[in-house]
C-alpha cells in the first residue's frame, strides 16, 4: 500500500490490533532482502510510525516521523488524515494527535559479531 501526499509518496505497512492500528512509512527501495540480512550492519528503520489507538468511541493518534522526509506541518497533517481514513471507527470520533518530527543524531546497532 502507498501513502501519497501532495509533495511526497512512500510505501506503508499497516499493523492492526482490533480497531487500533500502527502505520510504518518506508521506502521499498531501501528495504533489505533475505539474502542481504546475512552480512547486514545498517538496517533502514524507515520514515517513522503513526499509531491510532481507540479508547471507547474516540481515539488518540501519536507517533514520530522523520523530519528530513515529513518536513512541513502540512505533510504531517496529510499523513494523519490518511491514517484516520484507514480506520472505519475514526469517522465522527474525537481524535487528538501528537506527532513528533525527529532528526536522527545517532544509533545503536548489533550485527551479531560483537
Amino acid at each position: 500500500m502507498k501513502f501519497t501526499g501532495t509533495s511526497f509518496s512512500c510505501e506503508v505497512a499497516i499493523f492492526r490490533d482490533g480497531a487500533d492500528l500502527v502505520v510504518r512509512f518506508y521506502d521499498q527501495a531501501k528495504e533489505h532482502t533475505p539474502a542481504q540480512l546475512h552480512d547486514l550492519v545498517i538496517a533502514n528503520p524507515g520514515y517513522g510510525y503513526l499509531c491510532l489507538k481507540f479508547i471507547g468511541p474516540d481515539a488518540l493518534l501519536t507517533g514520530f516521523l522523520d523530519e528530513a522526509v515529513f518536513a512541513t506541518d502540512a505533510l504531517v497533517l496529510e499523513a494523519i488524515d490518511w491514517v484516520e481514513r484507514l480506520a472505519p471507527g475514526a469517522a465522527g470520533a474525537y481524535i487528538p494527535h501528537h506527532v513528533r518530527r525527529f532528526t536522527s543524531t545517532s544509533f545503536v546497532e548489533y550485527n551479531g559479531e560483537y
